[in-house]
């Protein structure tokens, strides 16, 4: 089951490292993670300063899934450009095509 995952709740960085990382460092997270989509402050978590965006660029590369971040979110905060290399700073339009590209069974709000 392919599934991306939607960041856009307060607790996000929270449920990416004391979750969502570690099952997909041991594999055991019961899902195909194929796309990783930040809004709002949580795009700061895809900032290369930022120890869980470091864990995160590590892991995309290492199985092939997508980050990316809205590109709106990330002008008002001042930080487009400035993300890990290979983060994608788009919208729903590209968010759209990602998923289609990756054949996505569920996209799963968090």
């Amino acid at each position: 089951m392919n599934v991306v995952y939607l960041f856009m709740s307060s607790h996000a960085a929270m449920i990416l490292d004391k979750m969502i990382i570690p099952q997909i460092q041991t594999e055991s997270h019961g899902a195909n993670v194929v796309g990783l989509f930040f809004f709002a402050d949580n795009v700061h978590l895809c900032l290369p300063e930022h120890p869980i965006g470091e864990k995160l660029s590590v892991l995309a590369t290492k199985h092939g899934f997508f980050l990316a971040c809205c590109d709106f979110c990330c002008v008002q905060r001042g930080i487009s450009g400035c993300l890990y290399p290979g983060v994608i700073e788009g919208c729903f339009p590209d968010l759209f095509r990602l998923a289609g590209e990756r054949e996505v069974d569920h996209i799963i709000t968090l």
